[in-house]
């Protein structure tokens, strides 16, 4: 659900930087003024067009999803029905199930629209955040960008660069006219979605227990859980979901971005999920702190972190889509690639120092796809070997194969004065040195068909690719002297950079070995001249 709206605000925005693009091909305002109803014309007519595509796609996903959780819910208690009282009815027979499904799915779909019915970006007006509808935002602060490239007031990248930061600072929103609250549209899609998930989760839960004669119900408990919300993992009454979770109340149980839910407990049948000890030690974890970068975290509040760091790579991304969409100058592209990996690793690295999982699905879910370096300089493959590696520390982890321990890189770079070299310029002049795994982290970062990259002061290594630890040295001996000597986009500078890969592994090398090295750059860089002209 949340993918579809995220792919609605792409369309819309990437239709905005379209109309800029039109503007920047006309020279002059009297010309402007006559192209203007073509170039901002029609805006009303495509929001609601592409508005209502994204609903009619959202009505079956709610329904699926619906259909899951009275599944999930009901049918999961078939054998206490049978050994209790033989009463259970087939989840397509029972028709109060199915009349409550009918009814949260046509709640959540009206509140859905009436969601959509409001749509805006929040724009920043002498130092106040604006709510401005998305009719409003076309005909007036476009209209404006437009004016200002034509007028000559600003250059047309200048105007780029402020109207994609603005789009994507705000994302899409939904405003409550009557609070003035808005919402980033996922988000409050979500909240919607999910609320009715929790009603029809009671509902069904609370007719289990009526059934099955409890008035018993477990909490469920789930790591970097708000401290208020201590109670989960617990057994209740229902008197006590009310007095004790708060349940019903905006901040208690299944409120506000509660993730804990509620089912019947029936005594003598149901078996806890945790002993009263099990819980204790693990809201003693919760409790503890962690370091990074001077500030303490609970469990809670790096989760926290984590969300706002997905939020800060999805409007990056955005950036970047939408300058390279736009025509911007290289330059800019290129800077906002390199705040977007500049937050993919402190991102990276926090989580893994909170010992947390990396949810990069949250930040793909933007829908954009892959957001490829520009001009890298990357070691390309002849043929990748079907090796597998040992584990590896301070990378991106996967479940789907071994991968390689960086101790093990540092020492077999160690065995070389090539090696010794490259670790000690890449610890004077901070050089970044990441190893990917992950198939999403390796397409999104361009990797694909490479063993590495350098990108500014950074090296990325395919770890799919390398495997092994001397490969990977060699591929970071590579990439670091791109960056060490500045060389890079011909035949002889890859030469250069593989003579160091190779001396590194044998120690001394002969013309052979320098020929097999020509050989090999040349198969590889086709398209690069042997010296690039300067």
């Amino acid at each position: 659900m949340e993918k579809l709206f995220y792919q609605l605000q792409d369309r819309i925005f990437s239709d905005v930087v379209r109309r800029i693009k039109k503007t920047g091909k006309i020279t002059s305002t009297a010309d402007y003024q006559i192209q203007k109803l073509r170039i901002l014309g029609n805006s009303t007519a495509f929001i609601e067009q592409e508005l209502k595509k994204t609903l009619d796609l959202s009505y079956p996903e709610i329904w699926a999803l619906y259909d899951k959780v009275a599944d999930w819910e009901y049918v999961r208690y078939k054998d206490a029905y049978e050994q209790i009282n033989e009463s259970f009815v087939p989840l397509e027979d029972n028709e109060q199930i199915q009349q409550w499904s009918q009814a949260i799915v046509s709640q959540t779909q009206g509140e859905i629209k009436n969601l959509s019915q409001s749509l805006g970006l929040t724009i920043n007006m002498g130092g106040r955040t604006v709510f401005t509808p998305l009719s409003e935002y076309y005909q007036t602060y476009l209209d404006r960008a437009c004016l200002d490239i034509v007028t000559g007031s600003f250059d047309y990248n200048t105007v780029l660069r402020r109207v994609v930061k603005e789009m994507t600072a705000s994302g899409i929103r939904s405003v409550d006219y009557a609070s003035g609250w808005n919402n980033r549209v996922p988000v409050a899609i979500r909240r919607a979605v999910m609320t009715g998930v929790s009603q029809l989760s009671a509902q069904i839960n609370e007719q289990v227990a009526k059934d099955l004669k409890t008035d018993t119900y477990e909490v469920t408990w789930h790591s970097g859980h708000r401290p208020s919300h201590w109670w989960g993992g617990n057994i209740y009454t229902y008197e006590e979901l009310v007095t004790v979770c708060r349940l019903g109340e905006g901040d208690g149980l299944c409120g506000w971005n509660c993730r804990h839910s509620y089912f019947a407990f029936i005594p003598g049948y149901s078996v806890r999920t945790y002993s009263p000890d099990q819980l204790r030690d693990l809201e003693e974890k919760e409790k503890k702190t962690v370091q990074f970068h001077g500030k303490s975290y609970t469990l809670y509040e790096a989760s926290q972190r984590q969300r706002q760091l997905e939020t800060k790579m999805r409007a990056q991304r955005g950036n970047v889509k939408y300058l390279k969409e736009g025509g911007a100058a290289s330059e800019d592209v290129m800077a906002a690639r390199a705040k977007y990996l500049n937050t993919l690793h402190q991102y990276q690295a926090f989580s893994k120092k909170m010992d947390l999982p990396e949810q990069m699905e949250r930040v793909y879910m933007d829908g954009l796809g892959r957001i490829a370096p520009g001009k890298v300089r990357t070691s390309r493959i002849s043929s990748i070997k079907k090796k597998t590696a040992a584990d590896l520390i301070d990378v991106e982890i996967t479940k789907e194969m071994d991968t390689v321990v960086a101790a093990n890189v540092y020492k077999n770079l160690n065995k070389s004065e090539v090696g010794k070299t490259v670790l000690n310029f890449i610890r004077k002049n901070g050089t970044s040195v990441n190893v990917y795994y992950n198939k999403i982290t390796i397409e999104d970062t361009g990797l694909e068909g490479s063993y590495g990259q350098a990108m500014g002061n950074h090296i990325y290594i395919n770890g799919r690719a390398a495997q092994s630890i001397q490969k990977i040295a060699e591929t970071i001996i590579h990439e670091a002297t791109h960056i060490r000597l500045d060389i890079g986009y011909d035949q002889h500078a890859e030469a250069v950079c593989d003579y160091y890969a190779r001396l590194h592994t044998k120690g001394s090398l002969t013309g052979d070995d320098i020929r097999d090295i020509i050989k090999s750059v040349k198969e590889r860089y086709p398209e690069y001249r042997w010296r690039r002209k300067t």
